[in-house]
């Protein structure tokens, strides 16, 4: 995978979905500060033997001495949902600034936003410059990643720090995500959400893609921030991709029409542009996760036909 070589990349969040194979990649063939709580010895283990550096700390802290004084890249993928409160707000605006302010002088700052900060345009795709919105089921999320692009952008500009904002559309793998989550329920024979009364369409990125895609997204920062749309370049419904779950395993998907948030898919004509399209089909992506379902599931080798793992 090409990208990034010789530098020293700060991760944050790296004990997540997206940015755990960020780091361990990155370490490949840089100096990697991968940065998270680490509730898991298993995900620190892991980046660790990846050849990175892992360091235990908390986002809300407002002490950074426990972080490397430079870097040369900054990719932050830290999260709190807003299920925990003000503190929410802190983690996913105020430390962003102060990651921001320390590393003033990097080359680059990638700075995970969400594709769930658009208002809703009906059934089309969406694209970089629709206006922002509160998304139905996750209003307060919406808001704290609104509040720090608008902090990333001025930042941006008052330290002439080259930012790029990704706009993250349905990324999924083995260990997780949204599609992953509902093909474990088809592969499980239970219901599937879906919002009512529209197409259910998406555009899920494969953690092979999401990986190139984030550190290629370090090459296009600019002074003022780029903002980026970063999904899969095939549009999917909810529906069909169970389907293609379904039919894999024999199963007849069940789908239930109660779910809250509306359906968002992105329009990745820039990305496709800068970065070029994804490269990972959605069957093929779907195949990848069903096959690795024994390390999510209990049962799943019985439900999938294979025999049980030796102890």
């Amino acid at each position: 995978m090409s990208g990034l070589s010789g530098k020293r990349v700060l991760v944050t969040g790296a004990s997540g979905l997206v940015a755990l194979p960020v780091a361990v990649e990155l370490a490949k063939n840089n100096e990697v500060f991968a940065v998270a709580r680490y509730s898991n010895a298993d995900q620190k283990r892991k980046i660790e033997a990846a050849g990175a550096k892992a360091i235990s700390f908390d986002m809300f802290e407002e002490d950074l001495s426990p972080l490397p004084k430079e870097v040369d890249v900054v990719i932050n993928y830290a999260v709190l949902p807003p299920n925990h409160g003000n503190r929410a707000y802190d983690v996913n605006v105020a430390a962003t600034g102060r990651l921001a302010r320390r590393y003033r002088e990097a080359e680059a700052f990638v700075h995970g936003s969400t594709g769930s900060l658009y208002e809703y345009q009906g059934e089309r795709p969406l694209r970089e410059d629709d206006p922002y919105g509160l998304h139905s089921a996750g209003e307060n999320y919406a808001a704290s990643k609104i509040a720090s692009e608008y902090l990333m952008k001025h930042i941006s500009l008052d330290y002439e720090l080259p930012v790029t904002l990704i706009r993250i559309f349905s990324f999924y793998g083995p260990r997780g995500g949204g599609v992953t989550q509902r093909v474990d329920q088809v592969l499980r024979g239970e219901p599937v959400s879906v919002y009512p009364g529209a197409k259910n369409w998406h555009t899920p990125l494969y953690e092979d893609d999401y990986v190139e895609k984030t550190i290629a997204c370090a090459g296009i920062a600019k002074v003022g921030a780029e903002i980026i749309n970063v999904g899969g370049s095939e549009s999917i419904t909810t529906q069909d991709y169970c389907r293609i779950a379904g039919e894999m395993v024999g199963k007849e998907p069940i789908f239930v029409e109660n779910g809250k948030s509306w359906p968002i898919w992105a329009d990745t004509t820039k990305m496709e542009r800068l970065l070029g399209p994804s490269k990972v089909s959605v069957r093929e992506g779907v195949r990848r996760i069903i096959e690795s379902a024994g390390e999510r599931l209990p049962g799943a080798h019985h439900v999938l036909g294979q025999p049980e793992p030796a102890d």
